[in-house]
Order: structure tokens, then C-alpha cells, then sequence
């Protein structure tokens, strides 16, 4: 018998040995802490739990504050899903996982706030079949990426771009500066993006900004990783207004000499293909290419559809787990 239920903190013990024997890893309770609980939007996590108190199977989900009709609403990836492999199912269906997710849904999902708009995801063939079978997910998009080589060029930053250590209340007004030409998008304020790459204790990641006469005017996230395919680094984020082109000039120039000078022989990132940088992109010479990702999902609100995101949605890495 198991007790299906909302994540408590001393489930974390158990859940962390589950979660390190099925992925064979070695996440670490700071980790975990990150992931889940010091997330500035919140939790979202069910647990299945032993008669003797062992969680050995959860369903989660990391929860982003969304900007979408003037008002503040959350989006949740789900990610980090399992089940111990002595408590799978077998040839019974539905097994443990899928009876652990289904209260998942009705618990956090639904059109009105402060209720989740949206959950959504990129995840592995099996997950995606039991998720297609029993938790009602559908495709969203085959996620493409926009890459191109570094070629030969500089290895040192260019003139005006400096690395950022840490957000201030600064990238404010910049967000706000772009988030009225997208229908949605991830909330990205001081708390965010601290939290998100600069407090992240499993990756690192190099922030690049340009600041004129009033502050800070846009920012690049760069991640020195072999993604994808060898040799190729990862641009994570990019938030820069429309009308600022020299600064996306130079955060380009930055991001391309540094990951030349990482030894990096290519760089990708992630763009909404409706959105005018999907295009400057290509422009500068990134190509779309496929990738073995589909983004599936849930939507709650029927105002706010499969069709509406796929055309409205702003989101970029920074909005995965998978960098």
C-alpha cells in the first residue's frame, strides 16, 4: 500500500536515494533544496510513500511566475519524474507513477488564478508514451535549435559588454521593455534569474551584459557545455528589446568569442520561431536544425490554447531543465 500525496520536507532523505539510484547520479541535498523548495515560484510535487515511510515515487514539476493578460500566472515544467524500479508496475497498468501524477494535475492546474495556466515539458520516449496514454499530453512543438559555428574570430569580449555577477532590480526595465510584444513569458526579474543561473549549484553559467546612461539595456546567458552534438555550447537566455540592435550586436560578439575561446566549435540556443530574434538569428548566420526533443504538455485555460501558445509564447533554455 502507498500514501499518494503532496511533497513534506522529510520526504527528502528517501526521495534523494530514489532519485540518485534511478538516474545514477549523485544529487546532493543543497541540490535538491534548489530544485525544489528555494524555487522563488513555489513547489509543485506529488510523492507515493511506503508503509514505512519510504517516498519512492514522485512527480514534479518546476513552476515559473508567468507575465499573460496584465496579471501574474505560473507555467510548470515537469521534470525529475520516477519510480524506485522495485515498485514499477510491470505488465499492470496503470503502474505507481501514473496513479502518483494523476491528482497532480487537478491539484495545481486551472484556467483561473492563482491556478497553473500550463504544464509542460521535454521528456524522454517512455515518459512521453505513459504520459500520451494516461496523463493526457500533447505535442506542443518538435523543438528545433538555432545554431551555427564559431568559426575563426575574436576570443576576447567586445568593447561595452561586461560580465554580470549578479542581477539587480536593474533588468527590470528591460524585461518590461520586451515583455509587451510576447502573450506570455516567464516573469524575468532579480529573483528569477539570480535563483535560475547565478544561485544554481549544478551548472555554471557566464552572464553577459551591456548597459547604457539609465542601466542595464539587455544580457546574454552563456553556458560552457558540449549539448546536442560535441564541441557545441549553449546560449540559455537572451532578453534584448527589439529596438536595441547594437546591443545584441555586441552581446553576439560575446557569446561567440567566448565559447572560441572555450574551445567550443559551434553554439545553439533556443527561440520561439514566431519571434522577430528567431529571424535576426538566422540573419547573423544560425540555422534551424531538429533535435530529439518534443515539448508536450497540458494546457488548463481554454482561452490560452495549444495554437495560441505555440504563436505567443516566449520562452528560451532558461525556461528547461535541460541546460
Amino acid at each position: 500500500m502507498y500514501e499518494i500525496r503532496e511533497y513534506r520536507p522529510g520526504d527528502m532523505p528517501s526521495l534523494i536515494d530514489t532519485f540518485n539510484l534511478v538516474f545514477g547520479t549523485e544529487r546532493t541535498p543543497s541540490e535538491w533544496r534548489y530544485t525544489h523548495e528555494d524555487n522563488p515560484a513555489g513547489l509543485r510535487l506529488f510523492v507515493a510513500v511506503t508503509e514505512d515511510g519510504q517516498a519512492v515515487c514522485q512527480y514534479a514539476a518546476r513552476p515559473y511566475r508567468h507575465w499573460m493578460d496584465g496579471e501574474e500566472r505560473i507555467f510548470a515544467e515537469i521534470m525529475d519524474s520516477m519510480v524506485h524500479p522495485d515498485h514499477r508496475a510491470g505488465l499492470k497498468a496503470p503502474g505507481l507513477f501514473v496513479r502518483t501524477a494523476l491528482p497532480f494535475f487537478p491539484e495545481y492546474g486551472g484556467p483561473n488564478p492563482p491556478a497553473d495556466v500550463v504544464h509542460y515539458g521535454w521528456p524522454v520516449e517512455k515518459a512521453y508514451r505513459i504520459g500520451q496514454l494516461y496523463l493526457h499530453y500533447n505535442v506542443y512543438r518538435s523543438q528545433t535549435v538555432l545554431a551555427r559555428e564559431t568559426g575563426v574570430g575574436p576570443t576576447e569580449l567586445p568593447a561595452g559588454v561586461r560580465v554580470i555577477e549578479r542581477f539587480d532590480d536593474s533588468v527590470d526595465a528591460v524585461y518590461l521593455r520586451c515583455r509587451d510584444n510576447w502573450g506570455t513569458s516567464t516573469i524575468r526579474d532579480a529573483a528569477f534569474l539570480n535563483w535560475r543561473f547565478v544561485d544554481n549549484p549544478m551548472n555554471e553559467y557566464t552572464i553577459f551584459g551591456v548597459e547604457g546612461d539609465n542601466g542595464l539595456l539587455g544580457y546574454a546567458v552563456y553556458r560552457s557545455k558540449n549539448w546536442l552534438a560535441p564541441g557545441m555550447a549553449v546560449l540559455a537566455d537572451w532578453l534584448v528589446p527589439d529596438d536595441e540592435p547594437e546591443v545584441a550586436e555586441a552581446l553576439r560578439e560575446a557569446v561567440l568569442a567566448q565559447a572560441r575561446a572555450d574551445g567550443h566549435t559551434a553554439l545553439g540556443l533556443f527561440l520561439p520561431d514566431w519571434s522577430n530574434w528567431f529571424t535576426q538569428f538566422q540573419r547573423w548566420g544560425w540555422r534551424v536544425w531538429p533535435t530529439p526533443y518534443y515539448m508536450v504538455g497540458r494546457t488548463f485555460d481554454p482561452r490560452r490554447s495549444l495554437w495560441w501558445l505555440r504563436s505567443n509564447w516566449w520562452y528560451t533554455l532558461a525556461d528547461s531543465d535541460l541546460v
